[in-house]
């Protein structure tokens, strides 16, 4: 019998070593001069690494600027940006630190002053120097809420999309991945079929196949899941009722919009928010996803417009 058990107990202990080393890793390329030259968009050099980005539209019309979220890149503002652009406004799109083609910092944690940091001087470099009207979806919208709360002079009206507020649904599975070793043993067992998938953003299924094939594009360059975990191990995706607050004071135009089959972030935490700032305005969207500013653009589009219009 204690044969037996030893036995298991070691054809336990070669599977948990082996089935990592079996899994294919798919970042193989490296983002370097060379690479970035073969990409769509603009790179810039800020103090933490090279920033993928977008610019488009006259110098002197408004600016809006798109922050994307956890889920995926910038990519994911696809189907808003002409609008925009058609609408008079000048639109600048970025990947955040460790998405797209951004640089991925070897650092432990990307915290929110992490993310800040590389707007400010992203728009410091860009020479964008007037008030701006900022747009963040998820993450990206507590990031935007916390660049606004820090900021409020370089911020003229905040449109939020289903943002980051207090709680998100996978919040358990994501604290499984903050302790070392663990988190790099469960990222490397499942992290590339994760970071490819966007079906957890979508209502509608047949949507999801072209995004898909762009996520699988930025999987490839080294650092995405190392750059996942840090992301996780921070603060970006703790409870930001104290950033929410701050930008309550500051009396700045916020708007909200959030899809009923969003499969991330609850409609519980949206009451929450608009219970904590009744003044923010309110839209809710049908037959739509997390991503919904993707899903359904002509849905989100007309409500952008209309907001930074008034």
């Amino acid at each position: 019998m204690k044969k037996k058990m030893i036995w298991i107990v070691c054809t336990i202990v070669v599977v948990i070593v082996v089935l990592p080393l079996m899994k294919e890793n798919l970042e193989k390329e490296e983002l370097n001069e060379q690479t970035r030259s073969q990409l769509d968009g603009e790179f810039i050099e800020l103090k933490d690494g090279f920033t993928h980005y977008e610019l488009k539209g006259q110098k002197d019309r408004k600016t809006i600027v798109l922050v994307h979220g956890n889920a995926a890149p910038c990519v994911t503002w696809d189907n808003n940006v002409d609008a925009l652009l058609q609408s008079g406004f000048r639109v600048l799109r970025y990947d955040v630190f460790g998405h797209g083609f951004s640089d991925r910092p070897e650092l432990d944690k990307y915290t929110r002053e992490f993310y800040d940091n590389q707007l400010v001087e992203l728009l410091d470099k860009l020479s964008i120097t007037d008030p701006i009207y900022l747009v963040g979806t998820s993450q990206g919208g507590s990031i935007s809420t916390y660049f606004t709360a820090k900021h409020p002079d370089k911020v003229e009206k905040l449109a939020l999309i289903a943002p980051l507020f207090d709680s998100f649904e996978e919040q358990d599975k994501a604290a499984m991945l903050k302790p070392p070793f663990i988190g790099e043993y469960i990222i490397r067992l499942v992290g590339d079929k994760k970071l490819i998938d966007p079906s957890n953003g979508f209502y509608y299924e047949k949507k999801q196949d072209a995004l898909r094939s762009k996520l699988k594009k930025q999987i490839h360059f080294k650092g995405k899941k190392r750059a996942y975990l840090a992301n996780i191990r921070g603060d970006g995706l703790n409870d930001a009722t104290a950033v929410y607050t701050e930008v309550k004071k500051t009396g700045i135009p916020l708007l909200l919009t959030w899809a009923r089959q969003d499969k991330i972030i609850s409609g519980e935490s949206m009451s929450r928010l608009r219970k904590l700032i009744p003044v923010i305005r309110y839209h809710e969207i049908e037959n739509a996803g997390h991503l919904a500013h993707y899903e359904t653009p002509e849905k989100i589009n007309p409500i952008l417009i209309k907001f930074f219009n008034e």
